[in-house]
């Protein structure tokens, strides 16, 4: 895949995804399906991401999922035998990539879902995306709305989605497994002195400088790994600056989510720039880091041997 075919799906999942954060997160939310256990839990009625109240009246058995952090979450769930169709973007784990392929975000196979004859459909928090569910609505097929903002949010998604679908067993063990290996990770970044954390600007794009800022997982991400993300000073979600207050800000870290070191580190006009100066410019692997789901521990991980390197 291209790199800028990449970012233009990064930026529809950072931006379209991003539209209606404000209005609500996901809970657990209203179980009113009664006793544990697959017999006993359904009918099942759960609160999705956009304040919707979804109703299953039997455990899910044809799942397709329109988002590869929903995908993966499933697949680390052991439900991946009963996922059905996934996206063109969903690659990882390596066996995602043999399940039916419905599209991607810009251009849904509705015809293709629809003949998968699927009990849920995993999607993403978009308003695009929303808009374009109304065939499901029209075919009767449930879908759930899944949008983590924060570290805590995604361990939640993963045991929202796991009782979903009733794999609670699975989703707790997970979840107690992540929260574990972040709580070890925490301690260890804690011993990093404040004066010797770096200033890191993330880079999505060399041309039109869109960065991450404020309330978003990934900036949260840059300072639990021990690092201070310059852009979230300067406002909120996903969004554009100029070049000349790149080079005001000045950081001693650039963090690319696709591999564009080289682009970067040849900029003449960014030659002062400390990060190039130094040669603290970093290619990391995007989708540990971007997606939020089960692999964001390893993410963590990358940024900071990042942060820590010499």
């Amino acid at each position: 895949m291209s790199r800028k075919k990449c970012l233009s799906v990064l930026l529809l999942m950072v931006f379209v995804l991003t539209l209606a954060v404000g209005c609500g997160q996901q809970t657990g939310g209203d179980n009113k399906g009664g006793k544990e256990g697959a017999e006993g839990a359904y009918p099942l009625t759960m609160t999705d991401a956009a304040g919707r109240e979804v109703t299953l009246e039997a455990r899910p058995e044809r799942i397709v999922s329109l988002m590869p952090s929903l995908t993966e979450i499933v697949f680390a769930l052991e439900a991946d035998e009963r996922l059905v169709g996934v996206t063109s973007y969903c690659d990882y784990p390596e066996a995602a990539k043999e399940k039916e392929d419905v599209g991607d975000l810009f251009n849904l196979n509705t015809e293709k879902i629809l003949s998968l004859e699927p009990d849920l459909v995993l999607v993403g928090k978009s308003e695009t995306l929303q808009d374009s569910m109304e065939f499901l609505e029209e075919a009767g097929v449930p879908y759930f709305v899944v949008d983590p903002q924060t570290l805590d949010e995604i361990e939640e998604s993963i045991l929202t989605v796991a009782e979903l679908i009733d794999a609670k067993e699975e989703g707790e063990a997970l979840v107690t497994q992540l929260r574990a290996d972040r709580a070890a990770f925490e301690e260890k970044v804690a011993a990093i002195p404040a004066e010797e954390r770096p200033n890191v600007f993330v880079l999505l794009d060399t041309e039109a400088l869109y960065t991450v800022g404020d309330g978003e997982y990934l900036s949260e991400m840059i300072t639990v790994a021990g690092g201070n993300n310059v852009a979230a000073e300067i406002g909120a979600g996903y969004f554009q600056i100029s070049e000349e207050k790149l080079l005001e800000i000045d950081p001693d870290i650039i963090i690319n989510t696709f591999p564009m070191r080289d682009q970067v580190m040849a900029k003449e006009a960014w030659q002062d720039l400390s990060a190039i100066k130094n040669k603290r410019v970093y290619d990391v692997e995007s989708n540990a880091v971007s997606r939020p789901g089960p692999r964001y521990v390893q993410g963590l991980e990358e940024l900071y041997k990042v942060f820590t390197a010499k």
